[in-house]
């Protein structure tokens, strides 16, 4: 090989090391590049959860929790619930303490006497819990209804305009009333009218969102109030935080042994599936904290956890399992052997129903064809630009598939409750009604029966083309049977395509229904074909099969 060959092939080899060098130089940046990037999100995710911890833990001092309570109607809403617990035991045949005095009555003595006691008390304490969930349904209602508010734009206090708009965000410093309520930004809101600007806080401190004047905002001050409210109440509530921008509470359900959703925003009770299968989100994370610990619970929020697994790239599912784990345990440190015990067991329960909803196996009431309204609250525009009016993805609910009832509620139809016309006309009164489904707080299935032409009963299930629902109005076992020979229903004020068009009327003996004999419900009147001539039109029917049969409508 002559010098000028040599030469050339030590100027290759250096130039194929360098290139070499440099590839793996650069592999080694876009590396580096990947790891500083997974750490990034890493560090954001874990902020996050402390942060939303924190907001949860806030919930738990005790003089806030005793400042909620002086705001809230808790002897009202605790009546009411009773109220409605007690009416289960006007509906069921008494046995169990038919069974447990007949027992004390036959013997005197102190064995047979605590016997009856602690049967009693049992029989207490398996009640005890329907309240609980009743309270939380009445604690929805009234927060929905009464005491907080949704906020697009504050309206102009210069000349009470309704038309601001937002116009930015003011610059620091914020105002120190603004600081000492946790707001980390003020939207301005300005006003095309008189152009004064109104400055909204988003305040985080639940506290302050208590106070007067507060007690607004969108959905993160809704969450935060409503999570104080119920553990005020008594509740063992948590904090509910979806990645893709929404926040509500889960409370725990020790009747159903279990978490159950309640957002206070829309009223939703125990409707898991409504912001993937009626607003169109796209789930990917879903983290709940309390004073219990923090747990991720995307499998109870999705129906199609295949596609929610693709889209889990924020950080490695091994390390936010960690994370949770050791949020949970430094939560726990200090807890007493017995009640470490309780949540551990409730810990492995979650676990077995996580696990069977990401297999598909859901409670009736929470299936994925259940069909469910898009977002209710805000305006149209920003629900519309945010992609959660709703999709056509989840069709109406097949008559085949069964829904979960609503528990009994007592039906607003007392002679003191309506105008004198109904009794002089011999109404039926005083049952229990439930039904397939409601559009919680306002069109509700009590509604139904209330004698009044500007309210109504919805049910998203049962309306438009196949949908399908029904509706049980049940007299009490202290009340005398009844004869029915005429009903009347009402079209709603708008959407026709959703008024009940094809019907039957059944009706069945108390003895028969407690038995479950389904053969010996009888009809009453069945419809087909029925169109109502305009919105709030009242029809009356007479029961075809019952024709002066009787003088009860």
């Amino acid at each position: 090989m002559n010098p000028d060959e040599a030469l050339a092939r030590m100027l290759q080899a250096e130039e194929l090391q360098a290139a070499m060098t440099g590839q793996l130089r650069i592999q080694q940046q876009e590396q580096q590049q990947q790891l500083r990037h997974i750490q990034a999100n890493v560090d954001a995710f874990k902020a996050r959860l402390h942060a939303m911890l924190e907001t949860a833990l806030r919930c738990e001092d005790p003089a806030l929790q005793a400042q909620a309570r002086a705001v809230m109607p808790l002897e009202r809403l605790r009546a009411a619930a009773d109220q409605t617990a007690a009416l289960a035991s006007r509906l069921e045949r008494p046995t169990y303490d038919a069974s447990a005095a007949s027992a004390a009555g036959s013997s005197s003595s102190p064995a047979a006497a605590g016997a009856d006691a602690a049967a009693r008390l049992q029989q207490s304490q398996q009640q005890q819990p329907a309240r609980e969930d009743q309270l939380a349904r009445e604690l929805l209602a009234w927060f929905k209804t009464e005491f907080f508010t949704w906020v697009d734009t504050l309206p102009c206090t210069a000349c009470g305009s309704s038309s601001t708009r937002p116009v930015g965000l003011a610059s620091p410093p914020l105002l120190p009333a603004e600081r000492s309520g946790l707001a980390t930004r003020v939207e301005l809101h300005g006003c095309p009218g008189c152009g004064a600007v109104q400055r909204f806080p988003r305040f985080n401190h639940p506290g302050r969102l208590l106070e007067a004047g507060c007690r607004r905002g969108r959905c993160g001050e809704w969450a935060n109030a409503f999570l104080l409210c119920c553990r005020a109440a008594g509740l063992t509530a948590r904090y509910v935080s979806d990645w893709s921008d929404h926040v509500w509470t889960e409370y725990y359900s020790h009747r159903l042994r279990r978490w159950v959703h309640l957002d206070a925003c829309e009223a939703s009770y125990d409707q898991p599936l409504l912001y993937e299968g009626g607003w169109g989100k796209q789930v990917s994370y879903v983290v709940a904290a309390g004073a219990t610990g923090v747990a991720d619970v995307s499998q109870r929020y999705t129906a199609r956890w295949a596609e929610v697994v693709g889209r889990r790239t924020l950080v490695p599912e091994r390390w936010l399992e960690r994370q949770l784990d050791e949020m949970t345990s430094a939560r726990r440190v200090g807890w007493s052997a017995p009640r470490r015990l309780v949540w551990l067991g409730r810990d492995a329960e979650e676990r077995v129903e996580l696990a069977r909803l990401r297999a598909g196996q859901r409670p009736v009431g929470q299936q994925p064809q259940q069909a469910l309204p898009g977002r209710q609250t805000g305006s149209l525009a920003w629900r519309q630009e945010r992609g959660e009016t709703g999709t056509a993805a989840a069709p109406a609910a097949p008559s085949s598939r069964p829904r979960a009832p609503l528990s009994y509620r007592l039906a607003p139809d007392g002679p003191d409750r309506l105008p004198h016309v109904f009794a002089a006309a011999g109404r039926l009164y005083g049952g229990a009604c439930t039904a397939a489904g409601h559009n919680e707080t306002q069109e509700v299935v009590e509604k139904l029966f209330d004698g009044r032409v500007s309210t109504k009963w919805l049910d998203f299930g049962g309306g438009g083309a196949g949908g399908c629902s029904w509706v049980e109005y049940r007299i009490p076992l202290d009340m005398p049977p009844v004869c029915l020979s005429s009903y009347e229903l009402v079209s709603a004020n708008d959407c026709p395509e959703r008024d009940p068009a094809d019907w039957r009327l059944e009706g069945v003996t108390e003895a028969d229904f407690a038995a479950g004999r389904t053969s010996s419900w009888t009809l009453l009147d069945c419809r087909s074909g029925v169109r109502f001539p305009a919105r709030q039109a009242a029809l009356a029917f007479a029961c075809r099969t019952m024709r002066g049969a009787g003088e009860g409508e």
